[in-house]
């Protein structure tokens, strides 16, 4: 069933249906996988009697629902210049000669092994430096600890004071 359909019998259901008619929509809504709009149909229905002011309302969300999206012109512009630039540099690649092909493809393949090896070192200084907060929160935690411990039957004194030993 297709947007226009639905807004139309739910139209037609708010001019003169009943609230049976309702409940077979939203029946049929529901067996075509339009389960939402088979609730909202549904909830128009209370105790037999028809709100037509709420299938209005349910009418015209579908509706609003079928207007097509509008289109943004200047990003298909966009993305027609993208498609002629990247033409061009297809058709610049294509009449390159071969060498030139080859060592310009080695050194994107040189520049990117480069860019790659900058991004793992600064990722192994963000991870000792993690690590070092993570030691130095550890030493925190371990002397706070230390300090409330018995000495002597190492364990952590009750509330009391009173230890173990």
């Amino acid at each position: 069933m297709k947007f226009a359909e639905i807004v139309e019998e739910i139209e037609l259901i708010v001019e003169i249906g009943e609230a049976g008619d309702a409940l077979d929509l939203a029946r049929r809504l529901t067996r075509e996988d339009r389960v939402n709009w088979a609730i909202d149909v549904r909830r128009t229905v209370q105790r037999g009697t028809l709100d037509r002011d709420a299938l209005r309302a349910v009418g015209k969300r579908a509706a609003e629902s079928a207007r097509p999206a509008p289109v943004d012109w200047n990003l298909i512009d966009e993305l027609m210049a993208v498609e002629a630039t990247l033409c061009a540099s297809l058709a610049a690649d294509a009449a390159m000669p071969r060498t030139e092909r080859r060592e310009r493809r080695a050194q994107q393949w040189n520049a990117q092994q480069r860019y790659e090896r900058r991004v793992r070192e600064y990722n192994e200084k963000v991870d000792y430096v993690n690590a070092e907060r993570g030691r130095a929160r550890n030493r925190a935690q371990a002397a706070a600890v230390r300090a409330q411990t018995c000495t002597k039957c190492f364990l952590v004194p009750a509330a009391s004071g009173e230890c173990g030993c």
